[in-house]
């Protein structure tokens, strides 16, 4: 059997040694070989400690999993497996400022670490919770993006792209579009988070949050600081006399009962207590020490519970936003609007004052799908039409509602189903049977029972058993057991056996007739009913089917948006191949292979194009390329010239430029091909302009009439 050779490196010790493995042997037991081995890998706990295969770039490296085989990960002889601590530091901040330093599991995602986190810092409902990065704005700008045939920017391209007047209302109106959470499904070393960059720990979910109370005082506290900053910064718009009730109530958490003799103006920074639209008001200091005065001995806990309680009943607590444009109803326009999510609903708001427009529940959500520029809700039968905003948030908008979803899914699974969701009227019922006291716990209906008496024996005996067993006669009968039935019953009603005399009539002709017309009347409207219902099941079908079809158009849309753009990078790439292997560098192979191959790369290109019905660049592409041949036609007749060492190059660069062309012609509307083309076109002028300067250096009489041929037939290239 054929074994894989690896140097396996302990870090903490810096030793290597290359060892002998199975490769259908497991992480796991690959690990305890090592440590059987290689004495200086008996470090501390065996579970602390895992194989992690390294890379240059320290986003890339991975931690071998304990259950998966080293043959699954395409391990060569030779390569270097680290076997190190998994276990790392995170500093995660507070909302109250306070810092927190806790031991994780480097190789597990961000998803299983916030059990750890949050247990830790003593929340349970970790699911609620997530991390941010509090990367400076200036550093994320800075990092570089580099990479190939894909459809990432670098975010100031995005920038600059980005709509003004949305940039503004974006800054204004605090939303989720630019807070950068921590994704769960990677790790931290993934997402580039080392041991020294702090996270910031923040509810995510606002679903539980309604039981939040003084028994839970660090729940209670983050939930009140991130309710006060986001009424602070207006996120959540509040009255005049909310944002002084509020601000009262916030005094008295930081600086305890009112004080007559230190309370009094000017005392507060205003700034930290009101939102920034009231803090010019004359005398409103007062008012918020007016407020102050209703608090006297409420405790810090209390207080905090009196803020989240008045928070809560805020119409845009617990939303999240997300600023969209959506079409303007019967023009062809986009205009700004604010989408928001709740734990049970999806909003439609005013873009200025966050008024809500529209409320849609998320059980009538039927389905919904994201692209990169747009993000669609369809309602089903709960509504007419679907709703498609354009917005480069969609992912994270359908994460937020998964989430949502999850967590719902998540409660309902857990949920005790002693007498919920289930008989709501059913009454728990507690029997002592004797003799040996065994206690029974069961649902009763709560509907009335029927009495059901029978005969069980000759002669009948019937008695109640509560008191335990009874011998009896009629033979030998011991330790009788008697089951007691408990439930409801009627006493007072009895059942009367009355013999009734049932007396027949025989109508009348004219009272057959009219009991004949009413039945022949229902049979008709029965059948008009049926047909009523048919038709209506059947537009209702249609409407489904027009859905469908709307839906599917415009998934085929973005596809094809999707695959232009790839195609148009892709174009571009081997158009900047072309352009920048122009230049003096020894080639393999000649470099009219080259042209030749970019130039059926084109040719491959548009057929995709043509193929997927994006053909809107027919007539550019046809005049491009009539005249890159012309330019080609036309530079021909300098190399006729006998000037042959200017003119190579001259060619070389007319060749350039027809196979850009032809590469570039089906996507000439994207920027960077464009670009590409230009360059290509700039050469050629060069190359023209250098072989006429070379031209009038020849001042020889006899050649004369050469060279004003030669100035003609550059004059003749139609550079436009």
């Amino acid at each position: 059997m054929a074994t894989l050779s690896l140097r396996i490196s302990i870090v903490e010790r810096d030793v290597t040694k290359t060892m002998q493995f199975d490769p259908t042997i497991s992480v796991y037991n690959a690990c305890r070989l090592i440590r059987d081995k290689i004495s200086e890998a008996n470090l501390d706990q065996p579970k602390d400690y895992g194989l992690f295969l390294a890379d240059e770039d320290i986003k890339k490296g991975v931690w071998l999993e304990p259950g998966r085989n080293l043959e699954y990960y395409i391990l060569r002889n030779g390569d270097l497996l680290e076997y190190r601590k998994k276990m790392r530091t995170l500093k995660v901040h507070m909302l109250d400022g306070t810092l927190k330093t806790l031991l994780v599991d480097d190789s597990q995602p961000v998803a299983n670490l916030m059990v750890v986190i949050c247990t830790k810092i003593g929340i349970t409902n970790h699911d609620e919770y997530s991390l941010v990065r509090e990367t400076p704005e200036e550093e994320v700008e800075n990092k570089a993006n580099f990479g190939t045939l894909t459809l990432k920017r670098r975010k100031e391209d995005r920038e600059r792209e980005k709509d003004a007047k949305m940039e503004q209302l974006r800054k204004k109106l605090k939303t989720d579009d630019e807070v950068n959470w921590v994704d769960p499904s990677k790790t931290l070393r993934e997402q580039g988070i080392d041991e020294g960059e702090p996270v910031l720990l923040r509810r995510k979910f606002f679903f539980s949050d309604g039981n939040i109370d003084s028994h839970d005082p660090v729940q209670l506290n983050l939930l009140y600081v991130q309710a006060r900053d986001a009424i602070l910064d207006g996120t959540h718009p509040v009255t005049e006399d909310l944002a002084l009730q509020l601000a009262g109530i916030q005094t008295h958490i930081q600086f305890g009962n009112y004080c007559e003799t230190k309370h009094r103006p000017p005392f507060l920074d205003l700034k930290e207590f009101l939102p920034q639209s009231y803090t010019k008001i004359k005398g409103i200091e007062k008012k918020i020490f007016s407020e102050h005065k209703n608090h006297v001995g409420l405790s810090e806990l209390d207080a905090k519970v009196l803020y989240t309680k008045t928070a809560r009943s805020l119409p845009t607590y617990g939303v999240t936003f997300f600023l969209v444009k959506e079409k303007m109803k019967g023009k062809n326009k986009l205009v700004p609007r604010l989408l928001g999510v709740t734990k049970d609903s999806v909003l439609r708001l005013d873009e200025r004052t966050k008024e809500i427009l529209k409320t849609w529940p998320l059980t009538t959500v039927r389905r919904w799908g994201a692209s990169p520029n747009t993000f669609t809700l369809d309602f089903g039968d709960y509504s007419d039409q679907y709703y498609s905003v354009q917005t480069t948030e969609a992912e994270q908008i359908l994460q937020l509602i998964s989430g949502y979803i999850d967590i719902i899914l998540k409660k309902k699974k857990s949920k005790d189903h002693f007498g919920i969701e289930g008989d709501e009227g059913s009454t728990m019922v507690e029997d002592s049977i004797s003799p040996l006291k065994a206690t029974i716990l069961q649902h009763e209906s709560s509907q009335f029972g029927k009495v059901n008496t029978e005969s069980v024996a000759k002669p009948a005996v019937m008695r109640a058993g509560a008191e335990g067993a009874r011998p009896y006669g009629l033979g030998h009968m011991g330790n009788a057991q008697y089951t007691t039935v408990s439930g409801r019953i009627n006493v007072h009603l009895h059942h009367q056996w009355d013999h009734k005399i049932t007396k027949l009539r025989l109508l009348s002709a004219p009272q057959k007739a009219l009991c004949m017309t009413i039945s022949n009347s229902q049979e008709i409207i029965t059948t008009m009913k049926k047909r009523i219902d048919i038709k209506s099941c059947y537009s209702r079908i249609w409407q489904r089917c027009s859905k469908l079809q709307q839906t599917e158009r415009d998934t085929i849309d973005s596809n094809k948006q999707n695959i232009s753009s790839q195609i148009a990078a892709m174009n571009a790439a081997t158009a900047q191949v072309v352009t920048l292997t122009s230049g003096d560098i020894d080639y393999s192979r000649g470099r009219q292979n080259l042209l030749n191959a970019a130039s059926k790369v084109g040719e491959a290109s548009q057929q995709v194009l043509t193929q997927i019905g994006d053909d809107g660049a027919d007539e550019s592409r046809d005049i491009l390329l009539s005249l890159a041949k012309a330019v080609a036609h036309t530079t021909a007749a300098l190399v006729v010239l006998k000037l042959k060492i200017a003119a190579t190059t001259c060619a070389l660069t007319t060749s350039q430029l027809v196979a850009c062309t032809k590469v570039v012609a089906g996507t000439v509307e994207n920027p960077s091909c464009k670009e590409q083309l230009m360059a290509a076109a700039r050469e050629v002028v060069n190359a023209v302009e250098d072989l006429v300067s070379v031209c009038n250096l020849t001042q020889h009489e006899n050649n004369e009439h050469l060279l004003q041929e030669l100035s003609d037939a550059a004059y003749k290239v139609p550079l436009h």
